[in-house]
């Protein structure tokens, strides 16, 4: 995912602080993170976990929207914890089995590179391994 570039459009100003049209710039990172930058007499510029925190608190209902540079529609980027919870359930918890090519056996991977199991596995040390 790229950088993505949208700006808040306000229909309706409900406080009777930012006015109305385009009340901010912003940018969703590829991470999912967003910076917003407020236009008016006093700009300030804020960053929020997700673009879903940032319409929860400056969405006003659906008073203002986001308006995406390139048309396309909203492309949702899942939290890291729910991406860690489908790799840790689709992982097989079997030690890997490496072969005298350094290929897994156990859940036969014969690419270069580590087993996408042991890959997995290390994200998620055992419950009696001591973490860092």
């Amino acid at each position: 995912m790229q950088p993505r570039i949208f700006h808040l459009q306000r229909d309706t100003d409900i406080t009777g602080v930012s006015g109305t049209g385009i009340v901010a710039h912003g940018v969703q990172w590829p991470d999912g993170t967003v910076t917003i930058r407020w236009t008016g007499d006093r700009p300030s510029t804020v960053t929020w976990g997700s673009i879903e925190d940032a319409v929860h608190v400056h969405g006003h209902g659906g008073h203002t929207r986001i308006v995406w540079a390139d048309g396309q529609p909203e492309q949702a980027v899942p939290p890291v914890a729910t991406l860690l919870d489908l790799i840790d359930s689709l992982r097989d918890p079997e030690p890997c089995r490496l072969d005298h090519h350094g290929d897994c056996q156990e859940h036969y991977w014969f690419e270069p590179g580590p087993c996408p199991h042991a890959r997995a596995a290390a994200l998620f040390p055992a419950e009696d391994e001591p973490t860092a």
